[in-house]
């Protein structure tokens, strides 16, 4: 049978979420549907990559930001199809397209038009929104009433069953619209790493090691993680591993870190670009993964960590483990929000800089800020017995907190049974790990996304010039853009 020929294609396959989900795409696929041949376009790629094999760097697609101009849609989809054909042998069956309206790149959104109105099969899979608290990515946007194109060969995935049904509310059949949460694997090889494992430990001092494996971005909420640290036990080490590569985050990110050092705290950043450690063995290193993010598209962290045998601590997303919960997964050892007495807060600030950033998103997206944004933000925010949920603060109140519990023997009292480490989940780790492997395993991954694929084929047109229509997107935006949502790391 004739191999089936996709195109993936991404902005960049620099280390991170949707590069992990392509890699797990590429191996699924060989072990359980490999009559399916790939190619992967990218603006950038690095050499580390696994599968570099099968990329083809397309300069154009890279953000805009990072390039003097952006190559106008036609010519940089007449480059897309020349790289894809010179890999595949011919032009793909289908395009399997990720973050397309992201507004990373200005010229993505026309050049999916014109592929649909080719007649080319596409799947466009969104792990990230320009609507969701990212206005200066939406007002890149050229028209954005045409960002989502409608057509029996265009499908759309999503991650979670939030998203699926907010896309699914600009009113996509059924059949056009599926939820396709990414694959998970990384089960432990403890044998293979437990001595690299006893190593990085011993080279970071750590008796007990909690580990943060994310790249800095603000609504990772490093704050957080240093008021862990201030709750530590002697022999305690914290650990993230990436810094920043987009240039607006790092300034917090060397607050965060003169700030730690300033105080004495027991973290460590960025030991999986400072030092030459495999991500497996640092991994296998900890006792603990942290996660204080206050918002995600997927939550990989939430399933992949149980199957490393190893727990996940700190703060739990509901909007987002929601899915994984139906089928079971235990996260009870997780806090939705984490309480700070609204007497260590300056509230009139907190309410100003809310009021200034609600003004500046809402008119970013080119709407009217409600009568009463701020104090639905603020409630949204506000927990029982007068506190304030620490995730809901900026930088500046998060640094004085702190400093405060670092400092304060009292304060930390009054907030340390909230950050207890907890490593006796044995039973728990067995039980979600059996969770994650039946229902977000590669095999079931990769026969759902065989299907799709092959719907899209014979969804083909006869016809190689389409009419295409457009979903009405302000619907969409009015899902993700709710003051309740609103937070101030995630305004940058």
């Amino acid at each position: 049978m004739k191999a089936l020929r996709v195109a993936i294609v991404h902005y960049h396959l620099k280390r991170g979420g949707v590069t992990r989900v392509i890699e797990s795409t590429l191996a699924a696929a060989d072990a359980y549907t490999p009559n399916t041949q790939f190619v992967v376009l990218a603006g950038e790629v690095p050499a580390d990559v696994s599968f570099r094999a099968r990329t083809k760097a397309v300069p154009g697609l890279q953000y805009s930001n990072a390039q003097a101009e952006t190559p106008s849609a036609s010519t940089l989809l007449t480059q897309l199809k020349a790289a894809a054909s010179e890999a595949l042998g011919d032009l793909p069956d289908v395009w399997h397209i990720h973050n397309h309206s992201l507004g990373k790149n200005t010229s993505i959104p026309e050049v999916i038009r014109l592929l649909a109105a080719e007649g080319a099969p596409l799947l466009l899979q969104m792990h990230d929104f320009a609507e969701d608290g990212r206005p200066s990515n939406y007002a890149t946007i050229t028209g954005p009433a045409k960002l989502y194109p409608a057509a029996p060969h265009l499908h759309y995935a999503s991650i979670n069953a939030r998203d699926h049904a907010y896309v699914k509310s600009m009113g996509l059949k059924a059949e056009h619209i599926h939820l396709l949460p990414n694959p998970v694997d990384g089960d432990s090889e403890t044998a293979k790493h437990s001595t690299e494992a006893n190593a990085i430990r011993q080279a970071l001092g750590a008796q007990r090691l909690i580990l943060y494996p994310v790249r800095a971005v603000r609504r990772k909420n490093f704050g957080e993680l240093l008021l862990w640290s201030a709750m530590a036990e002697p022999g305690d080490v914290f650990a993230t591993t990436l810094g920043p590569t987009n240039q607006n985050y790092i300034a917090a990110y060397q607050h965060w870190q003169a700030l730690a050092q300033s105080l004495e705290l027991p973290v460590r950043f960025g030991i999986g670009e400072s030092k030459d450690w495999p991500f497996e063995a640092i991994i296998q290193s900890a006792n603990a993964i942290l996660n204080t993010s206050i918002a995600e598209g997927f939550g990989l962290a939430f399933l992949e960590t149980w199957l490393h045998g190893k727990a996940i601590i700190g703060r739990d997303l509901p909007a987002i483990t929601a899915d994984f919960k139906t089928h079971g997964l235990d996260l009870d050892s997780l806090y939705p929000a984490l309480g700070i007495p609204a007497e260590w807060i300056d509230l009139n600030a907190l309410e100003a800089e809310i009021t200034s950033g609600l003004k500046k998103a809402y008119q970013t997206y080119g709407l009217a800020l409600p009568k009463d944004a701020t104090q639905r933000a603020i409630q949204a925010i506000t927990l029982p017995d007068n506190q304030i949920d620490f995730g809901g603060l900026d930088e500046p109140q998060q640094s004085a907190i702190i400093t405060r519990v670092a400092k304060d023997k009292e304060a930390r009292s009054a907030i340390r049974q909230r950050l207890a480490i907890d490593l006796d989940q044995s039973a728990r780790i067995r039980q979600n790990a059996a969770i994650v492997r039946q229902h977000f395993g590669a095999q079931h991954y990769a026969q759902q996304l065989q299907g799709i694929y092959q719907s899209l084929q014979h969804a083909k047109p006869d016809s190689a010039a389409v009419e295409i229509d457009f979903h009405p997107s302000q619907c969409l935006l009015d899902s993700f853009l709710k003051p309740e949502n609103f937070r101030l790391l995630r305004t940058n």
